[in-house]
């Protein structure tokens, strides 16, 4: 978990890195990389020379791309001796590396989608809920239903890419099922904004936060539940601390909702023959402690062999996909996601499930290109599976 109360600023925190490497082992790119300058601990020593030692302060197109080379997945947060918040490091770093014009092309794309459209594609906002159009029927109340108790944050990857668009497809048939009363901000709802934190742009997510709370407070939702890992994590983290107030409302991760829903009988899954392994995401496991709640849908449905992979809850290997890294190196994320899959192979599972629409969208693509066996779902995909089956 972050250790974020206790930062203080990128030059007295790069001061304290004892140069230990506990962050090397567990660091997803040195991994892949295989370079020193690829380590955290030596972006850390970079960073010391040239703001805490230098007068020069300019950091190189190298050190630059070296700094855009992150997941941001918090794996050296955990393992630093120090109790150094390297997450809010890198975010620190990449504000600098934005101030300096050496931000990649594709952050500066996406930056500008987000302030013009609030979404991360190039969609107008206001398609936002065309993934409802693969609904049997689109319900009347999932447009900004005055009182509903629940309000399903839907996120942009659910919201803009066909193959994610399934997983909220599955939690609106759940919530039917269960009875439950709930809606969507529809095209009020805007990105949580943990891009623009990974962009470098941190004092842009403001904005962001206080349209989104204010548009549930609008409605009277007593609930906000989310299906995305990172939008759980900011809608949790960042955002009271943002706006220096309680959000006024329960806040709760998809997997949470679905865990509690099938511990109260509304929804009972049938049996299914299946070999399932699951993969934390890591704003979901590490960086926010939701481990539990996604085991225990899995262990809830009769049949299924649930096997662990090698690396698994707050030790969870990244799916590569974290961090903005595929737009600043497609082929180094590409290569994090087949190294995960490969660790699901070895499961002998036939199906990977995870809780998060990204990790799903890389570690799909990964199975694929290594030609494995492999189907995967989200968590929601494999209850909906069971209920119907």
């Amino acid at each position: 978990m972050s250790s974020g109360s206790f930062y203080k600023n990128l030059i007295d925190e790069s001061l304290i890195c004892g140069r230990c490497g506990n962050c090397r082992s567990d660091c997803p790119v040195y991994q892949e990389v295989g370079w020193e300058s690829a380590a955290p601990r030596a972006k850390i020593s970079m960073a010391r020379e040239l703001f805490a030692r230098s007068s020069d302060g300019k950091i190189s197109e190298e050190y630059a791309k070296r700094i855009t080379q992150c997941t941001m997945c918090g794996a050296c947060t955990r393992a630093c001796a120090a109790r150094i918040d390297l997450q809010t490091l890198w975010k620190d770093l990449r504000t600098t590396l934005v101030a300096q014009g050496r931000a990649p092309e594709a952050y500066n794309a996406m930056v500008g989608n987000l302030k013009s459209k609030k979404n991360i594609s190039s969609f107008a906002n206001t398609t936002r809920l065309d993934w409802a159009e693969d609904l049997d029927e689109v319900p009347d109340y999932l447009d900004q239903e005055q009182g509903a108790e629940i309000v399903y944050f839907v996120g942009c990857v659910s919201s803009f890419f066909p193959r994610a668009a399934q997983v909220p497809v599955a939690m609106v048939q759940l919530l039917e099922k269960a009875e439950v009363s709930f809606t969507t901000l529809g095209s009020e709802e805007w990105c949580c904004g943990f891009p623009l934190l990974a962009a470098g742009h941190a004092e842009a997510i403001a904005e962001f936060a206080r349209h989104n709370v204010e548009q549930v407070r609008k409605l009277g939702a007593k609930t906000l539940v989310t299906g995305c890992a990172s939008c759980f994590h900011v809608w949790s983290h960042v955002y009271p601390e943002i706006l220096g107030e309680e959000l006024g409302f329960r806040l709760v991760h998809a997997t949470e909702m679905l865990a509690e829903l099938i511990l109260q009988g509304k929804l009972v899954p049938n049996e299914l023959n299946k070999t399932v392994t699951y993969h934390d995401p890591c704003d979901l496991g590490r960086n926010s402690g939701v481990v539990n709640a996604p085991r225990n849908i899995i262990k809830s449905i009769p049949g299924l062999n649930f096997v662990e992979m090698a690396t698994h809850g707050e030790d969870s290997t990244c799916c590569g996909g974290g961090g903005n890294l595929q737009g600043a190196d497609p082929g180094l994320a590409e290569s994090i996601a087949r190294k995960r899959i490969k660790e699901a192979a070895a499961t002998c599972s036939t199906i990977v499930v995870s809780a998060c629409q990204q990790c799903e969208q890389m570690l799909e693509k990964a199975a694929r290109t290594e030609k494995l066996p492999l189907q995967v779902m989200d968590v929601s995909e494999l209850l909906l599976m069971a209920i119907d089956g």
